[in-house]
């Protein structure tokens, strides 16, 4: 901009006529300057840039004046158009970061390049008091000092009301109301309100403002572009907007603020002592406004009525949450509460409380000691009133924890409480005003400590001793037996054909036999012998002091005796029984497991010698028990170190005498040992949980060995394996075989498992689901050793069996003996009638084998034909089998 031509002269120096001066001279003068062409900014200084906090003039080119100026009175109008005078006004400057500062601000018209423009320059305000005021002459000293009365008299009134507890709603709208009369400018008063835990705003009171508006403004995040309360509790200070129409911070809701005819707004922040923000004072106008130092004077003062008023209710309604949550705790509690007076009188309690102490109306008691009849310590003696743990720490002052009494009540029962009593003592006392009782209900927990220490020592079925007590009272006898040099003898008992009934009967049936044959072991012993229970159907008598073995015989025969006896289970005769193997210390050993062990060992001879006798344990027992605990001990580590074997002895078809099947058949190569039948180790294996991994790996074996002969050798093979109950017990034994044929490649119908007639006498909603899942496989099930167990017919109509192997003790007697001449022909007549195919085992001749062909049997299996093989000598059979 250069300077008017009328001031050049050739005397001033050129440094003076340089337009960089005057660029420099707008640069760093102090004072903000705008030049407004088109009523838009097209130029700032680095004073106007800051001014509006700028970061450049790029970010405020175009910018109207109106964004960021605020005339304080109505009368002060829009900024001068071109050709207006140089006049002062005053405004109220909206930087972009959203602070707020006074102004004062002069304009003047010039022409720049032929366009008109106008300059703006701005600085801060330096007015101190009511100069503005008295300069505009709005005021008088009189209506101020009549003002300040009337809001003194309204303070006191407001007071008033927050003393008396008037609800804060009305409150609020009354407050609104009188800032309203006071402000006397049209205003339109209205208090917002700021919820801490969700950061909303809600209005609180807006008498005058239309209700379609103020529901508006209900729930509104705190931020600056809602409403000016929105940012006033944003920015915590005093937030003005003279226009509404052009202010971003009511963006959200401009519209309907302006639909209402509300043109201007300011708010300001109604804060705790401690500077937390509780809501607003929200100040609305009909036309565009910015508030003076009076207007916004009293609305301060009117803030620190509100602040307390709101911050009153605050404090009481979370009191009274506090105290709804603690008395919703102490009523819910499971533990009884009593407040009990020095006297003894209850004071209050918890329902809880009533319920242990059975109390139905605690009015009618009054008094602590009318619930209850007596107290008891944990040792059983009596507490005497006065004694008792409320009046003693009304005595003492002191807190009484963790005391276990019982309470003998009004109806005669007895409740255990394990209590704490706490005093409660005046403000500034010494002296106990009352007793804080705390109780728990421990009564099912004692019956339940105390069942479970019966259970630790006591068998719970029959109420004998089990094995704990009976290891602890054995180790004992022996310990003095030794001292006194005494004998102390074990008679093991096992209980014969208890699992028939057990399955038969069902297993109530069983407990109940075995609650009966406790009763009558124990009428057989002395005072001085102990019974127990080891578990299942056996059972254990220990005998102190014995000086004569001819005792432990007559023991025995009076047991036997009892034992013939039939049992009598819901009107139906069972007969059992008893196999009883014998040890006596010293001889026999010296310690509990030893004893043990040897009794445990005759009793099997016991078993094997016929069953319901005794037998004394012998040296020959002693290497016998050697024997079976080294098959136990490495029977653990056999299968991992791959020491078994499947041999295969084959199934002849008595039509054609080719081999059309074979039954896999286990041994064990024991090293050091030789080659270990099966009758000795599987049923050691069952005991000690071995046979299902053995199951598993002979199931396996066979499928690929099976699955490469008929590839190879005989496409039609079939061969059978032996389950055992306790694997057809195993829920997951249809997954596995399915899993093993697919793996192997093998058609189901190329696998038979062979069953025993023992399996068949479980219960049959449990066994039939299996057997039919089998069958869904596609693979066979044939039942081995028929005729020898507890043959029924109607097993062989509920489960579906396909084929029938005649036990060898019917084929050894033929044909010589008419019996099981019989007895065959009867079994295959009726396999063949049911369409079972038979199968007889253990042929050792030739007049055994065409008395089978005769008779109708398709297979045979045995010696005359071949014993087990090996894998590669059964191959070798079956090639030249098939050459012939």
């Amino acid at each position: 901009m250069k300077l008017p031509p009328p001031l050049l002269s050739s005397n001033i120096p050129a440094y003076i006529l340089d337009d960089e001066w005057h660029a420099t001279l707008l640069e760093q003068h102090p004072d903000a300057f705008y030049v407004l062409i088109d009523n838009r900014i097209a130029y700032a200084n680095p004073a106007g840039l800051a001014l509006i906090k700028a970061a450049d003039l790029v970010q405020v080119l175009g910018l109207k004046p109106e964004a960021f100026l605020l005339a304080r009175q109505p009368s002060a109008g829009t900024i001068p158009t071109p050709g207006n005078h140089d006049d002062l006004h005053f405004y109220q400057c909206i930087a972009l970061d959203g602070q707020q500062q006074e102004i004062e601000v002069r304009s003047v018209s010039f022409d720049y390049q032929g366009q008109p423009a106008i300059l703006l320059s701005a600085r801060e305000t330096h007015r101190h008091g009511l100069q503005v005021f008295s300069r505009n002459g709005n005021d008088s000293l009189d209506a101020k000092a009549s003002r300040i009365h009337e809001a003194l008299h309204h303070e006191k009134e407001i007071l008033e009301m927050i003393a008396l507890d008037k609800p804060l709603v009305h409150i609020l709208e009354d407050v609104c109301d009188r800032m309203e009369r006071l402000l006397d400018n049209n205003a339109l008063c209205a208090i917002s309100l700021f919820d801490h835990s969700s950061k909303q705003i809600t209005i609180g009171a807006a008498p005058s403002l239309p209700e379609t508006f103020t529901s508006l403004l209900n729930n509104i995040e705190v931020g600056t572009d809602s409403c000016t309360a929105a940012a006033a509790v944003h920015y915590n200070r005093l937030t003005i907007v003279q226009d509404i129409a052009h202010s971003p911070m009511w963006e959200k809701f401009k519209a309907s603020a302006l639909e209402h005819g509300l043109q201007a707004c300011w708010s300001y922040p109604i804060s705790t002592a401690f500077n937390s923000v509780l809501g607003t004072v929200d100040v609305y106008y009909r036309h565009r406004h910015s508030p003076g130092e009076d207007e916004q004077a009293m609305i301060i003062d009117a803030c620190d009525l509100i602040g307390l008023a709101i911050d009153k209710k605050n404090m009481e309604q979370t009191l009274e949450e506090s105290e709804e949550r603690y008395r919703s705790v102490v009523t819910n509690l499971s533990e009884g509460i009593m407040v009990i007076a020095p006297g003894g009188q209850i004071l209050t309690s918890n329902p809880s409380a009533l319920r242990i102490l059975k109390i139905d109306d605690i009015t009618k008691i009054s008094r602590r000691h009318r619930y209850f009849k007596r107290l008891m310590s944990e040792d059983g003696k009596d507490i005497r009133l006065g004694d008792d743990p409320a009046s003693t720490v009304v005595r003492t002052g002191k807190p009484i924890l963790n005391l276990s009494t019982s309470v003998e009540l009004s109806d005669g029962s007895i409740v255990w409480l394990l209590i704490n009593c706490f005093p409660i003592f005046k403000n500034r006392s010494t002296s106990v005003s009352a007793v804080l009782l705390s109780f728990t209900d421990t009564t099912q927990v004692r019956e339940t400590q105390q069942q479970l220490k019966f259970m630790a020592s006591f068998d719970a079925l029959t109420g004998l001793p089990n094995r704990h007590q009976l290891n602890l009272r054995l180790t004992r006898a022996l310990t003095d037996s030794q001292q006194k040099k005494q004998r102390v003898a074990i008679l093991f008992l096992d209980l014969d054909r208890f699992k028939y009934v057990n399955d038969t009967a069902g297993h109530a049936a069983g407990d109940s036999l075995l609650r009966d044959v406790a009763k009558r072991l124990s009428s057989c012993i002395r005072t001085t012998d102990l019974l127990a229970r080891l578990g299942g159907d056996e059972f254990v008598i220990v005998a102190e002091n014995v000086e004569d073995v001819q005792y432990l015989r007559d023991l025995s025969e009076r047991v036997l005796a009892r034992m013939r006896d039939p049992f009598i289970i819901d009107g139906n005769e069972y007969y059992l029984g008893t196999s009883i193997g014998i040890s006596i210390s010293p001889h026999d050993g010296l310690d509990a497991s030893t004893l043990m062990l040897c009794a445990d060992s005759a009793m099997y001879h016991a078993k094997e010698s016929g069953r319901n006798n005794y037998q004394f344990f012998t040296t020959e027992l002693n290497t016998r028990a050697q024997h079976r605990y080294t098959l136990e001990t490495n029977l653990r580590r056999a299968l991992t170190e791959q020491e078994f074997l499947v041999y295969y002895q084959p199934k002849i078809s008595l039509q054609t005498s080719r081999i059309v099947g074979a039954e896999a058949l286990i041994r064990w190569q024991m090293p050091g040992q030789g080659l270990i039948p099966p009758n000795e180790f599987i049923p050691i294996s069952e005991e000690i949980g071995l046979i299902l991994p053995i199951g598993r790996w002979v199931l396996e074996q066979v499928c690929q060995q099976t699955k490469y002969w008929r590839d190879n050798l005989v496409p039609d093979l079939v061969v059978s394996v032996n389950i055992s109950p306790r694997q057809f017990q195993d829920v997951t034994l249809c997954d596995f075989i399915a899993a093993t044929l697919q793996k192997s490649g093998l058609p189901p119908s190329a696998l038979q498992l062979e069953i025993t007639e023992g399996l068949l006498m479980g219960e049959i909603d449990r066994l039939l689901p299996m057997f039919n899942a089998i069958k869904a496989l596609g693979v066979s099930i044939s039942l081995d050793d028929f005729g020898t167990g507890f043959s029924s017919l109607s097993y062989l109509q509920r489960f579906p069996i396909d084929n029938l192997k005649i036990d060898r003790s019917f084929i050894s007697k033929i044909p010589e003996n008419q019996d099981s001449v019989v007895l065959t022909h009867a079994i295959i007549a009726m396999a063949n009638a049911l369409g079972m195919s038979i199968t007889a085992e253990g042929v050792e001749n030739a007049e055994q084998m065409f008395f089978l062909t005769d008779s109708g049997c398709q297979e045979m299996q045995g010696y005359y034909f071949s014993k087990p093989l090996p894998v590669e000598q059964f191959e070798k059979l079956l090639k030249n089998n098939r050459q012939q």
